[in-house]
């Protein structure tokens, strides 16, 4: 009964060593690196300060970048900190009334009229930090499963940086990435 008590014992110390590893393996993977880039506007370094969330404006603004909002900030000030809509920006498609959150990517898409070949790539692209669920399922090899889990990984850790990064989310191998990466953007 000894061995078999001392048994136990070794299989759980280990469970427990397993635990542990994973846990700060994962807090060390997901520690970012932030890197200037000579489109961003920078922010002082630290987190949120005094409840004031640090947001990412793109697309059709007239500057591009990362910017700290006031607490209770909705899109519309952070499109404004972005030096306001851009020609051709389709605003009927952005909810500029949403309250802005910290690390949240905000895409301004262009209008329909701003081009044809602008306004195709545009449309027919998903966004896949902004498309809820079922706008995830309509493309080719995301199912309802899948579509759960980019919508809960972006919620655990935050927007996507690149496309390629959606590769992370488990169930989005190689394959599924590479008949939906001409399908969707940031």
């Amino acid at each position: 009964m000894g061995g078999l008590k001392r048994h136990w014992l070794i299989i759980l110390a280990l469970a427990a060593v397993i635990v542990a590893g994973s846990f700060f393996y994962d807090h060390w993977r997901n520690t970012a690196v932030v890197e200037k880039a000579s489109s961003v506007v920078p922010v002082p370094p630290g987190a949120v300060q005094g409840g004031q969330p640090i947001v990412y404006v793109s697309g059709a603004v007239n500057k591009p970048g990362v910017y700290r909002v006031g607490p209770e900030s909705r899109v519309i000030d952070a499109v404004n900190a972005a030096g306001g809509l851009a020609p051709g920006a389709d605003a009927n498609r952005v909810n500029l009334a949403q309250l802005v959150k910290d690390g949240m990517q905000i895409t301004v898409p262009l209008s329909a009229e701003s081009g044809p070949a602008a306004a195709a790539s545009a449309a027919d692209k998903v966004s896949i930090n902004a498309a809820d669920k079922s706008e995830l399922e309509k493309l080719p090899g995301i199912g309802p499963v899948l579509a759960q889990r980019i919508v809960d990984f972006r919620r655990t850790k935050g927007p996507f940086r690149d496309v390629a990064e959606l590769k992370k989310v488990p169930g989005v191998g190689d394959s599924v990435f590479n008949r939906i990466k001409d399908k969707i953007s940031l």
